[in-house]
């Protein structure tokens, strides 16, 4: 299932549940086998690049260590899984994430996503309302993680020196950064047909977007536009952008990965992600290294297809070789997986921000 990696051995991991389509019609699904296997075992990979960027803000020295589980997620008689009893503190130990948390989108750029990503895109103004209310005071970084390490895509208007006959609003003439072309790294020039095409105003100065941002819906909207000319290996690009070496000193994602914020992961992809480097293995256990092995300091929502699954909104066609249901399935018991095909993805993220603030009670960084 694509090329081979190694990473260090990890427990599985905490992610949310997700709720999508209109009507009666729900885009979230059960996992088709969910007994959760064992722990992998494994060596350790990383991705390093130069940066341009400022310096990052908060860099805390408290590092995750093994939490507590929690129980598994149930879909309600209105379609949103039941996510159980939500931690109110009590005498119990306090909110580990002190209201700090770590959101990475992962979108495929791939020629597939068109349908998708115009999904998605009529998706931000809801996910940057629930973001506002949710969490308002809280201290949040957001990075669009670039999926291909390439400016936009080999063959792409090549060699065009003003307008690009194929797709005239690919910014021809224009000079990568360093870190426009690093798989992983926060995007903030997305480019190609469908794409931002332009460089996107962050208040942070870094490759992410932190609290204050002006415009908030327009800065998420502009780094979340990723087009239709790139890649897609959002497991393999979501790895990359949780490297130690890319959020260490001079790294492209510098500062972003704080050891004492929850760490949230939206994966978006049409398709089974069967061109990743590593295993579903890798994945999970990448995930819950990046913090320090405590898989209550995670949480993951992925966005797929749903053809494998006799009940899918996007058709059925059987299949044993869906990756990113795979990572899903490993990742039990609490992670969740939604349709692509549901009409729109705003409930997927109201349902998250309950998990996030039920994570953030039982995460207590050591």
């Amino acid at each position: 299932m694509g090329r081979p990696a190694t990473l260090a051995a990890a427990v599985g991991l905490v992610a949310t549940a997700c709720n999508g389509g209109s009507g009666q019609e729900t885009g979230f699904s059960s996992s088709i086998t969910t007994a959760p296997p064992g722990t992998s075992s494994s060596g350790s990979g990383t991705s390093s690049s130069t940066s341009t960027s400022t310096s990052a803000g908060e860099d805390s020295a408290a590092a995750s260590s093994a939490g507590s589980t929690s129980s598994t997620s149930s879909a309600s008689s209105s379609g949103i899984p039941d996510v159980g009893m939500i931690p109110d503190g009590g005498d119990g130990p306090p909110p580990g994430c002190k209201g700090k948390v770590d959101i990475v989108f992962t979108i495929s750029s791939a020629k597939t996503m068109e349908v998708v990503q115009t999904r998605l895109k009529a998706s931000f103004p809801g996910f940057v309302t629930t973001l506002e209310s949710e969490f308002g005071d809280f201290d949040y970084h957001i990075l669009s993680a670039n999926t291909s390490a390439l400016w936009g895509h080999p063959v792409l208007c090549a060699d065009c020196k003003d307008v690009c006959p194929e797709v005239p609003e690919y910014p021809c003439g224009v000079t990568p950064e360093p870190c426009d072309t690093v798989q992983g790294a926060g995007v903030t020039y997305p480019i190609g047909k469908n794409a931002s095409n332009k460089r996107c105003d962050l208040a942070s100065g870094l490759r992410y977007i932190t609290p204050g941002q002006p415009e908030l819906e327009e800065a998420f909207t502009c780094v979340a536009s990723m087009g239709t000319n790139g890649a897609d290996q959002v497991a393999e690009a979501t790895v990359k952008a949780l490297a130690d070496g890319i959020n260490g000193p001079g790294g492209c994602n510098e500062g972003f990965l704080r050891d004492d914020a929850l760490l949230v992961v939206v994966a978006i992809q049409d398709t089974y992600d069967q061109e990743s480097e590593g295993t579903p293995e890798d994945w999970r256990d990448a995930l819950v290294v990046a913090k320090g092995g405590d898989a209550d300091a995670v949480v993951l929502l992925v966005i797929s297809t749903d053809k494998d699954d006799p009940a899918g909104l996007c058709g059925y066609k059987p299949s044993s070789e869906h990756a990113l249901r795979t990572w899903t399935e490993l990742m039990q018991p609490n992670a969740k997986f939604g349709s692509a095909c549901a009409m729109d993805y705003v409930s997927f993220f109201d349902t998250a921000a309950t998990m996030i603030k039920s994570q953030c009670d039982v995460f207590v960084p050591q």
